[in-house]
């Protein structure tokens, strides 16, 4: 007789990790043989691995509906959640102390995420769950007594199924956007797709000579005369456009959006006033050229490309340039240079409280698959652990 699992979850990455680890632990836990994971790649979490550079960027101190995008009433439901589920203590309680940067970003100890997946994986190899790598599912059909999920010519049965497959960022991950069909067969909705968390491209002629070059500056993404996001941090130049962590943490908030354009704010630890006032003084010095003028103010390819920018070489042009370097944005790398998805699974036909789709009973959508991402800093992680572990204990019958 076909062994009927309590559970499948189909995508071992992260979201569906932590999910089969609620579904074991805690109140109403389940056996290890109830439940399975299905993963396409030859090892679970790999994307895991990369979070953080490595470090493994888990979550972040600092949480709100401030630093999500997608529906406003679905977040917000979600980060109620957050009051009950405290990511920091559930990664202690598993063996996995977390400690927080100076800007909040929540990273294990040891900053290592290949640690991170080490101690889930062994947790989850402890409880006898049974996991299957290589294993690329192709059809979802519900039936009478739950669900039949096609591997290729195999089969596998289930009373729920958590589908926690990603987005389309990745690809290397495995992650390239195919599964998505596997929730609209079931009347789920998919909205546009761009990535985020991504070098952007932009106007290049006022870059050249530039590439290679990392300043620490501040950056504000505009539509029209609107500001959308400022971040401080890390801009690279490139041949293409910009990247570096201030640029991916405001890429996700003008993804899709035309007319973007970025202002590049140097010196941003001076004031625009006192920004003058150096200025002032070095152009008094009458030995120094006007090409002169920021050596030994800026970066001296950044000196030249701002003078070349600027209006004229008066104090209050350049000034206004250091602090207002314009660059058009002209799109984005492509998703495979992308951390994460903008766009997904409508979720107006998921239920926020539950993840379980209202379309089909027993059928749960969770992580990156849905169209909700986050800023950059551990957001993204934050929504695909959470969702994960709500929907693990509405299967267990905690969360109604």
């Amino acid at each position: 007789m076909q062994k009927i699992f309590k559970t499948a979850i189909v995508g071992g990455g992260a979201a569906g990790l932590i999910c089969a680890i609620e579904l074991l632990d805690g109140k109403k836990a389940l056996s290890g043989e109830d439940v399975l994971i299905l993963e396409r790649g030859d090892r679970v979490g790999k994307k895991l691995i990369a979070t953080g550079n490595g470090q493994g960027n888990l979550s972040n101190e600092n949480l709100g509906e401030e630093f999500y995008y997608g529906d406003k009433a679905f977040i917000k439901s979600f980060v109620s959640r957050l009051n009950e589920i405290d990511l920091k203590d559930y990664f202690y309680k598993l063996g996995i102390p977390l400690t927080a940067s100076k800007d909040g970003k929540l990273y294990p100890l040891s900053k290592q995420a290949s640690a991170v997946l080490d101690v889930i994986r062994a947790y989850l190899e402890y409880k006898k769950c049974v996991t299957y790598t290589g294993k690329r599912v192709t059809n979802i059909q519900k039936t009478d007594d739950g669900y039949v999920i096609f591997v290729d010519k195999e089969k596998f049965f289930a009373e729920n199924v958590v589908v926690a497959t990603g987005g389309s960022a990745g690809k290397q991950f495995g992650t390239d956007g195919t599964s998505y069909k596997l929730m609209e067969a079931f009347g789920h909705k998919k909205t546009e797709l761009y990535p985020s968390l991504v070098q952007l491209k932009t106007e290049t002629e006022k870059i050249k000579g530039l590439k290679g070059l990392k300043e620490v500056a501040r950056v504000t993404a505009f539509v029209g005369r609107k500001p959308i996001k400022s971040a401080t941090g890390d801009v690279l130049f490139t041949e293409y456009g910009v990247s570096g962590n201030a640029i991916f943490q405001i890429s996700a908030c003008i993804a899709g959006l035309k007319d973007a354009y970025l202002i590049i704010e140097f010196l941003p630890d001076l004031t625009y006033s006192e920004t003058e006032d150096v200025l002032e003084q070095r152009k008094a010095k009458k030995f120094i050229k006007d090409e002169d003028l920021l050596c030994g103010i800026l970066n001296k390819r950044v000196g030249q490309a701002v003078l070349k920018a600027s209006k004229s070489k008066e104090v209050v042009d350049v000034a206004y340039t250091i602090k207002n370097f314009k660059l058009k944005v002209t799109g984005s790398l492509d998703f495979n240079y992308a951390q994460v998805t903008r766009g997904g699974i409508a979720t107006d036909k998921v239920n926020p409280n539950t993840m379980e789709s209202e379309l089909s009973s027993g059928l749960y959508i969770v992580g990156e698959a849905l169209d909700v991402d986050g800023d950059c800093g551990g957001y993204n992680l934050t929504f695909v652990f959470v969702s994960g572990i709500i929907a693990a204990r509405s299967i267990k019958g905690i969360y109604k």
